[in-house]
């Protein structure tokens, strides 16, 4: 059971780094909009269709082409044009589905910190609020997907930033929390 909160904790730990330099990619380069890496996707969609393309063909007997290799070169290819004719309504799902993400977030963050209650310290009022903003930012997304501008990108990375500090804290609380219990334990 120890190796795997271990793994639990680790993984927190690594999640909570990403989200923040995540957001701070974001806040750095507000510019860059959901519609642009959707295109930029749909570009290495577009590659790994035409180098799929060329595999199948590129074998001399037809005995050794691989279905398989051609249905998932064209279905790249299918995807990779969407993503060309449509990038706002595909950036808009993704917003969506970005939103959602932080919603989730927000609400693993409010059941922290109510379990943080339990400690006896006023901290999870922090992180209770902290969860507030990130579930709020989170609806204004999920309310306004196509709002893919300079102030959508800039809530979206402070949200991320907002939501992974909240991790760290917590985790650094919950390992200081035990330290010192378990130096009580050892102290007596």
């Amino acid at each position: 059971m120890e190796k795997f909160l271990d793994v639990v904790r680790s993984n927190n730990l690594v999640q909570a780094v990403l989200c923040i330099a995540f957001g701070l990619f974001l806040m750095i380069y507000p510019s860059i909009t959901i519609q642009g890496i959707i295109m930029l996707f749909g570009v290495a969609l577009a590659l790994m269709g035409v180098a799929g393309v060329a595999s199948y063909f590129r074998q001399r007997s037809v005995r050794y082409r691989n279905p398989g290799t051609l249905m998932s070169a064209a279905f790249y290819l299918i995807i990779a044009l969407i993503a060309f004719v449509f990038p706002k309504v595909i950036a808009g799902f993704f917003s969506v589905v970005l939103g959602v993400v932080l919603i989730l977030c927000a609400i693993v963050n409010v059941v922290r910190a109510f379990a943080l209650r339990d400690f006896g310290s006023s901290i999870w009022i922090a992180v209770l609020v902290a969860a507030v903003v990130v579930g709020v930012g989170g609806v204004l997304i999920v309310v306004n997907p196509w709002g893919a501008s300079m102030t959508f990108v800039l809530v979206l990375g402070g949200a991320f930033i907002a939501n992974g500090a909240v991790d760290l804290f917590i985790e650094w609380y919950q390992r200081d929390s035990e330290n010192r219990g378990d130096s009580m334990v050892h102290s007596h």
